[in-house]
């Protein structure tokens, strides 16, 4: 046994030949030793005694038990590439797999493949199955993550600006003395940095092959020249000031970020570090910066106190175990002190979260993930967004291993910095100016908004509106948020219920309905291609002195461009080209300049899901679309934009309810309309008339307006009308309507054409389907009246009735009905499209229209009030 206990290291010096003659004398030699000896005390095969004689206790218990006492390896007669069930020892099952004891690996590469071998030949048909089904599962992430990589790479093809040399120019602090500040704390700070880690900074080739070292382990190498770096007692250093003694943490974590080989990809896990590994580097790194930065910046008259800069770190696996790319939860962010710009101060922040995070730090091991470290960010970034009232556009960290790039999320696109590799020295140095420039820089240059602001002393926050007109700046308190964007690009419009804040108390408080949105401009300077807020004070100016419509529109108190400041003395609009100044022309070139404004209305509604009853939802509709009548007929404005958001309705303190029309945001002049072309696609998709899906030609009036109203009424029968109808309602898939919400914009006009063609094919797959047939009669047959007078009025030909065009070999009975009394009897008799035609008379459809629903407002009216009565 010592001879064959010495034969490795002997076998370490020899050629290979020489090693693979070795190994075979010695397999034909040591199975005949053993036997022997084991016989020779009267114990079972394989059961030898150790050098000193004895038998181990291990070894006499597995004899009794009946199996081998080569337990963990197999028989050393047996190479590699002969092992199998057949040439086992006689004392070895076939149906028991030889298992490695826990903990223990095996003793070289060679015993490790010999192991596998016999593991894998002597399988059972149960363990297979295990396989399988591990195999299957493997397979179903990996498919998982493939589709996320794929819808990654689309993502980033579609919005993101690679490399970027700007973006960092766009942090830097527009005071020029806080530039300057700015500048020189990075220097110093990114000094002491270097001063730090420079004592353990190894070759990258070494640093990966080193293990990773974490806890108690990783706290033993800082050392003190570090430590009294941090305290500040070294010479170097200056005077660190009282009361920073918690200052005083272990950064070594910052040694392991820096040394790793930047050249890493996915195939040295262990020398990358996991995940959550990472995050603890990036934060150590944003602590190692906040920290010092509160003691190089020495407190200066002409210059602005840096904000803390707080990295908040998720390690807990929970919530990234719910989604296979983690992005339920945050990895890393970045919040700051408690001021304007905040709800919290640090002592109340105890964990990650969208409403502290300044921004927020995708995390991924390799630079060969950089894709979906993007797609990652955005999706927090738009949670961001939406939790932040404040919130005017994000910032965000990409770290993939040690690969940093900073990206700045604008209105269309995502402008990314070119990398910052904490590997070499000028990335961290970029990385500690990034860091000291967002603790230095202005509110707004963070991508907060100045207008919207906190106050500690009431807890509210407050909305400031400017006026354009007055120049005048009205302050409101907020109370809630009615809507809230549904996307991080495009103009994120946003609805608030707000107060007055200057109130004597003695009136009662005026509330407002606040609307902000990023209005897209032609070219910079140039005024808004939908201007809401000119609309609006064109409807307020022609329909202000009328009585009868009174509260049935939106209308103006206050409005214009969000004032930013640029000096202590001097503002300006806020615009993206203000925010992108700093950014080169050329790289924004394709992309689209956008103009911040804010309105006040009066007064505020509630949402439709809150009616009461078919009647009344029948009284706001009818108010709601004289109101849109009078605003085309007397402003000149069309709407576009009929939606189950757009139409509100306001309640008396005696109960009577009357219809609210919103959001002129896609509204345009009638006269703008004849001058194209080719009318734009504007809307709400489910709800768009069939010529504005399909883009068609035809000039857009109020009919497709009037359109989108039966589109609505028909998805409330459906689903039902208020929250406890709709909580009762299932809405099944194979429903007809639910084609006019799912598909391309070209399926659902095709769907739309064959429903609305055939009286009978609309009666039985839209209104039998709608949620209460007997509750909602009334509101059926106001649908078919509507649908009657818009696609088959009898004021007009057989051409100008229907949704499909007129076959031409019926051209013997169009002549005759083009001779008669019809509206479009002197219309081409080419023309053949019904929409075409409808639209030449649009304003006598409308009359009809006008008048059917004004006959079911009034008898709904009467329900109401009997129903009144009774109670």
């Amino acid at each position: 046994m010592a001879a064959i206990a010495a034969t490795p290291r002997t076998l370490r010096a020899s050629t290979m030949r020489q090693r693979e003659q070795s190994v075979r004398k010695i397999q034909k030699k040591q199975p005949q030793k053993l036997n022997k000896k084991s016989q020779s005390k009267g114990l079972a095969p394989n059961t030898a005694p150790n050098r000193s004689g004895r038998v181990s206790p291990r070894k006499r218990k597995l004899a009794a038990d009946g199996l081998p006492a080569t337990q963990g390896r197999p028989p050393a007669n047996l190479t590699p590439s002969k092992t199998s069930s057949a040439t086992l020892h006689e004392d070895m099952s076939p149906d028991r797999p030889k298992r490695r004891r826990v903990g223990k690996p095996p003793t070289s590469t060679h015993d490790s493949a010999m192991a596998a071998r016999a593991s894998a030949t002597t399988t059972s048909t149960a363990h297979n199955g295990h396989t399988n089904m591990v195999s299957n599962l493997a397979s179903g992430i990996k498919a998982v993550q493939d589709e996320q990589e794929l819808e990654a790479k689309c993502y980033v093809d579609e919005y993101v600006i690679p490399d970027v040399a700007g973006v960092f120019d766009a942090a830097w602090p527009i005071s020029v003395t806080d530039r300057l500040c700015a500048a020189e704390y990075a220097t110093t700070i990114h000094q002491r940095l270097e001063q730090f880690i420079t004592p353990t900074v190894k070759p990258p080739a070494q640093a990966a092959r080193g293990r990773v070292r974490s806890g108690r382990n990783v706290r033993r190498h800082c050392s003190q020249a570090a430590k009294a770096l941090l305290r500040g007692s070294s010479t170097e250093c200056g005077t660190q000031p009282a009361g920073t003694e918690a200052q005083l943490k272990d950064y070594s974590l910052l040694r392991r970020w820096v040394s790793l080989d930047s050249r890493l990809d996915g195939s040295d896990s262990m020398a990358a570090g996991a995940k959550e590994e990472i995050c603890l580097w990036a934060s150590a790194f944003i602590g190692f910066v906040a920290d010092q930065l509160e003691v190089v910046a020495t407190p200066k008259s002409h210059s602005a106190k840096p904000r803390r800069l707080i990295a908040l770190n998720q390690l807990e696996s929970a919530a990234a175990a719910a989604n296979v790319d983690g992005c339920s939860c945050i990895d890393v962010a970045i919040a700051t002190e408690v001021d304007s710009t905040s709800q919290v101060s640090e002592s109340q922040i105890d964990g990650p979260c969208f409403k502290n995070a300044a921004l927020s730090i995708g995390v991924k091991r390799f630079p060969s993930e950089q894709n979906r470290a993007y797609w990652q960010l955005a999706q927090r970034t738009h949670t961001l967004h939406s939790t932040q009232l404040n919130r005017r556009f994000a910032w965000g960290l990409t770290v993939c291993g040690t690969h940093v790039r900073a990206c700045l999320f604008g209105n269309d696109d995502i402008l990314a910095s070119e990398v910052m590799n904490v590997a070499t020295e000028s990335g961290r140095k970029q990385l500690v100016t990034l860091l000291v420039n967002w603790a230095m820089c202005e509110s707004q240059r963070l991508g907060y908004d100045p207008t919207i602001r906190y106050n500690g002393e009431t807890g509210q926050w407050e909305i400031d509106v400017w006026d354009d007109e007055s120049r005048v700046t009205h302050t409101y308190i907020h109370e809630r948020t009615l809507f809230d964007t549904s996307s991080q690009f495009g103009r994120r419009t946003r609805c608030f219920i707000a107060s007055a804040k200057e109130n004597s108390g003695e009136q009662p408080v005026q509330k407002v309905l606040i609307k902000d949105a990023w209005a897209p401009t032609e070219f910079p300077g140039s005024e808004v291609v939908r201007d809401e807020l000119s609309n609006l004070r064109t409807i307020r100016d022609k329909l202000g002195a009328d009585d009868v419509l009174a509260g049935t529109y939106s209308h103006l108190e206050a409005g214009g461009v969000v004032q930013q400041m640029q000096t202590k003395q001097r503002t300006a609009d806020d615009t993206t080209v203000s925010i992108f100044a700093d950014i080169d022309s050329a790289v924004l070139e394709d992309v689209p300049d956008r103009i911040y404004r804010r309105v006040a209305t009066t007064p505020v509604g509630e949402q439709l899901k809150s009616v009461r009853s078919v009647d009344e939802l029948i009284v706001v509709v009818s108010d709601v679309m004289a109101a849109h009548t009078a605003i085309v007929r007397r402003c000149g404005i069309l709407h576009r934009d009929l939606s189950t958001n757009n139409i509100m309705f306001c309640r008396d303190d005696d109960g009577m309810i009357r219809g609210l029309l919103i959001d002129f945001d896609n509204a345009v002049l009638q006269s703008d309309l004849h001058n194209e072309q080719r009318p734009d696609q504007i809307g709400t998709f489910p709800y768009m008339s069939i010529g504005n899906l399909e883009q068609s030609s035809v000039k857009r009036t109020a009919l497709d307006d009037w359109e989108s109203l039966i589109y609505i009424l028909c998805w409330l029968g459906t689903i039902g009308i208020n929250r406890e109808d709709q909580t009762n309602v299932e809405i099944r898939s194979d429903l007809t309507i639910c084609h006019w919400h799912d598909g391309s914009a070209t399926n659902i006009a095709k769907a739309k054409r064959r429903t609305l063609q055939h009286s009978d094919l609309f009666g039985n797959e839209i209104l039998a389907c709608f949620a209460h047939p007997l509750l909602y009669a009334n509101l059926a047959r106001l649908i078919l009246e509507l649908r009657s007078q818009l696609f088959y009025n009898e004021r007009l030909s057989s051409l100008a009735q229907g949704c499909i065009d007129f076959d031409p070999m019926y051209s013997s009975i169009r002549n005759a009905e083009l001779r008669t009394h019809y509206l479009d009897c002197n219309i081409d008799t080419t023309v053949v499209d019904p929409f075409a035609r409808r639209a030449e008379f649009a304003d006598a459809i409308v009359d009809d229209l006008l008048r059917v629903v004004q006959k079911y407002r009034k008898a709904a009216l009467e329900r109401i009030k009997d129903a009144q009565i009774s109670e």
